[in-house]
């Protein structure tokens, strides 16, 4: 949530980590990007995670549309 909100994001974005412990004992979890496209398929993981949520897809981009007002 930071790092979408770092860059200026609003509404849908993707954040994608990889575990690495080449270096450390115990590991670490490294940010690699945030994806301000995610895939809208509805299998992607943007529907999905909404559905499970309760949301239909048609939900889903209709709250898309109505939050991409430029006026902010």
């Amino acid at each position: 949530l930071k790092a979408h909100q770092a860059i200026g994001c609003r509404g849908v974005s993707r954040s994608d980590f990889r575990y690495d412990d080449r270096h450390s004992e115990n590991g670490e979890i490294v940010w690699l990007e945030v994806n301000t496209q995610p895939g809208m398929t509805p299998t992607s993981l943007v529907p999905e995670i909404a559905a499970q949520a309760g949301h239909s897809f048609g939900d889903l981009l209709s709250w898309m549309v109505e939050d991409a007002s430029c006026l902010r």
